[in-house]
């Protein structure tokens, strides 16, 4: 039921720039005689079809307004539009869980643990029936720009509107339940940040605890490390003080005996080279002797040298035994140092064991406080990723409820508006046949109407281009209910009728007018315009 505040509009059928509603009128005559049976047939006579009315009609879309959204609502054909959408667990119930086990840390490691999945893993999906809402994108588009050539319905007006069998209470207590919903999906998303943000800041406060406690860990284990040291390095110090000592004692010791050897080989060597001077003046004197022929004397510079290289020989031999035992010594002075030096290693790691042990476990606590951080992170990664996927598909939800409609800040109250169409209906015997003309606007007569023409094929077709694509095909559901419901035909005859143009004076006048314009811009020719002139007085 409309109320008296419930404003009606009217659009045009045609568009505001042709000439005159009698081109419009005679246009929609035309077709409608082009369109009927003229019967005849050689083998198969058909029967003549008759024109029973032509009417205009207005099909009823409601424009509701809600918030920043208009919604449209098809106010004749009843149907149902199920809105899907994936509703979550309650934010507000995790942020509670989040506020009661926040405190002490094992108690929100808990939490984390539990609520890794906390939101997808209970997703449920839900559905919102919005009874005759038309959702296409195409439709809106085209009903918010041909909304605005829209005129407000104060008198009677010269066509049938059909009663819209969805009323505005309906509407409103629809719209009033979908704001519930949206207003219930609009607060869980702002609530998703804010449960974002409470997560990063309880990780982050127990991230700067642990950094803290793992400080005070640090300083105080460095405090105790520092006393000890107070007490061990003293004791190392004496440690390399008497080590050193014996370092140089054992020094002293090898070096004066490798001296006394390197003195012992140099003399030796030096007599090596003495004796190896004394063979070699011996061998020239015996040679002398030789040449003179004095055998006694060569003999005896013989026996010398036979002694001479037995000297050397001893000579070579005890430098051979002097070397090595250089060699014995260096090394045996090479081994007692290392060993020294081992020892004092030794009585330093023992001395340092106290120390080491603290920095052991120094450095064990502080492993702990970072594997505890480490877990920490491990544990909020999942939580947050359950959390911006929430608020991801929360959004989408909303930005898909929000294109359920369109934005239009002109429209400030319900109202209905009529689409026009023209309704023809024919009859032949018990048989009725229906066309329904969408807004149209009336085309120019072009090359290819003419080609048409002068082939003797039929012209009106080109007479009207559907202004829209998305409205035509809502008026074309009209026209087959016609043929798939007959309660629905016999109701639309009864309604239809009582306002039948063919039975106006006014609107033949206007056709007549009309099919001049027709003729004069080329769509009929004089013979055409006669017929169908003709047939306005059958």
């Amino acid at each position: 039921m409309l109320t008296s505040a419930t404003k009606r509009f009217i659009l045009p059928f045609s568009n505001k720039k042709n000439p005159a509603s009698e081109m419009e009128t005679a246009a929609v005559f035309a077709v409608a005689e082009f369109e009927r049976n003229k019967g005849g047939g050689i083998i198969n006579r058909q029967t003549e079809e008759k024109i029973v009315y032509l009417t205009k009609v207005g099909y009823p879309l409601w424009l509701v307004p809600k918030n920043d959204l208009t919604f449209v609502f098809d106010g004749f054909y009843d149907s149902n539009q199920r809105i899907s959408y994936l509703e979550a667990p309650s934010a507000t119930g995790f942020m509670e869980s989040l506020e009661a086990n926040s405190k002490p840390r094992e108690n929100y490691n808990a939490f984390l643990l539990d609520h890794s999945n906390y939101f997808q893993q209970s997703m449920k999906e839900k559905q919102f029936v919005f009874r005759n809402l038309i959702t296409d994108l195409g439709f809106k588009d085209e009903i918010n720009v041909y909304r605005k050539e829209a005129a407000e319905i104060t008198a009677q007006v010269n066509a049938v509107l059909l009663p819209p069998i969805l009323e505005e209470s309906t509407i409103s207590s629809i719209i009033s339940e979908f704001e519930k919903v949206q207003s219930t999906i609009r607060d869980e998303t702002q609530k998703i940040p804010e449960c974002i943000r409470l997560v990063n800041k309880t990780t982050s406060q127990y991230l700067t605890e642990l950094d803290y406690e793992a400080e005070a860990v640090t300083d105080e284990m460095n405090a105790k490390i520092k006393a000890l040291e107070e007490y061990v390095n003293p004791q190392i110090a004496k440690l390399n003080k008497e080590y050193k000592a014996k370092r140089e004692m054992l020094t002293e010791r090898f070096d004066k005996e490798i001296e006394s050897l390197q003195k012992l080989k140099t003399k030796t060597q030096k007599s090596i080279e003495i004796n190896e001077g004394k063979n070699s003046l011996y061998q020239r004197e015996t040679k002398i002797q030789a040449t003179k022929k004095h055998a006694i004397y060569e003999k005896r510079w013989k026996e010398k040298i036979k002694r001479n290289q037995k000297e050397l020989k001893e000579l070579k031999k005890e430098l051979k035994e002097i070397e090595n035992n250089i060699k014995k010594l260096s090394k045996q002075k090479t081994q007692e140092t290392s060993k020294l030096n081992f020892d004092l290693d030794g009585q330093i790691k023992l001395a340092r064991y106290p120390l080491v042990e603290l920095e052991v476990a120094r450095d064990a606590k502080i492993r702990i406080f970072k594997q505890e951080a480490e877990k920490l992170f491990k544990l909020e990664k999942p939580v947050l990723e359950d959390l911006n996927r929430t608020l991801k598909m929360r959004e989408s939800v909303k930005a898909n409820f929000e294109v359920l409609g369109f934005r239009d800040q002109g429209i400030k109250s319900p109202a209905l508006f009529y689409v026009p169409f023209y309704v023809v209906c024919y009859e032949m015997g018990l048989t009725r046949r229906y066309i329904m003309l969408s807004p149209s606007t009336i085309s120019s007569f072009d090359f290819s109407a003419k080609l048409k023409g002068a082939l003797g094929m039929s012209k009106t077709k080109e007479l009207f281009v559907p202004r829209f694509k998305a409205i035509t095909s809502i008026i074309a559901k009209v026209e087959e209910l016609t043929k798939q419901n007959s309660r629905f035909e016999s109701q639309l005859y009864d309604l239809i009728q009582r306002n039948n143009l063919l039975n106006s004076s006014i609107f033949k006048e206007n056709v007549t007018k009309g099919l001049v314009y027709l003729k004069h811009e080329g769509w009929l020719s004089d013979k055409e315009q006669q017929t169908l002139t003709s047939r306005l007085t059958i």
